[in-house]
């Protein structure tokens, strides 16, 4: 009867360690390799992004160099008597 539980235990212990080690391994996918299409209109899309970030990196600093022109002018102004 001792050795049936022992068994039983070990029983449980092992399928619990094997669903949580097999579920731990999560659903992988099937390798996905895009056709030609998809990665053209990756790239594209890729290359708009970089044309966004570049255009709104110009833009700060073109009112960057406005502030600093604003807070010249400002300064020579009220240093002038």
């Amino acid at each position: 009867m001792l050795v049936n539980i022992m068994h039983r235990k070990t029983l449980i212990v092992t399928l619990i360690l094997a669903s949580v080690g097999l579920s731990a391994c999560g659903y992988k996918a099937p390798v996905y390799y895009p056709t030609a299409a998809q990665r053209q209109e990756l790239k594209e899309k890729e290359e708009r992004i970089k044309a966004r970030k570049e255009a709104r990196k110009a833009q700060q600093k073109a009112d960057k160099a406005k502030q600093q022109e604003d807070a010249a002018k400002n300064t020579k102004a009220t240093t002038t008597p």
